[in-house]
């Protein structure tokens, strides 16, 4: 293995700012920026979307005029059960997912 010293040293300093770019020091402008890396983004699986006939029930209706007490309480009821049912088959949907990827 051979050292070979080169006859003309010249001593050289950079001024690096705080993202890493190099400046110049009297001017302060960045002479050579900094690339990132390339980072190839990872493709996930295409899943297809499973379109639910539950959501389009979910939606509160609006009602002009004034409901009684009793009515409001049983249209919450009826809703409450409806998503109860949504979530149950979101659940279920989300298992057959998790199933498939696990493959």
């Amino acid at each position: 293995m051979t050292v070979v010293i080169s006859p003309n040293i010249r001593k050289e300093s950079v001024r690096i700012d705080p993202e890493g770019n190099v400046i110049n020091a009297r001017t302060k402008q960045v002479i050579e920026p900094v690339t990132p890396e390339y980072v190839a983004p990872e493709v996930a699986p295409v899943v297809a979307p499973v379109v639910t006939p539950l959501v389009a029930s979910v939606i509160v209706p609006v009602v002009q005029g004034e409901i009684s007490v009793l009515d409001q309480i049983a249209q919450a009821k009826k809703h409450l059960a409806e998503l109860e049912e949504l979530k149950k088959f979101r659940i279920a949907e989300k298992k057959a997912e998790l199933e498939l990827l696990e493959q």
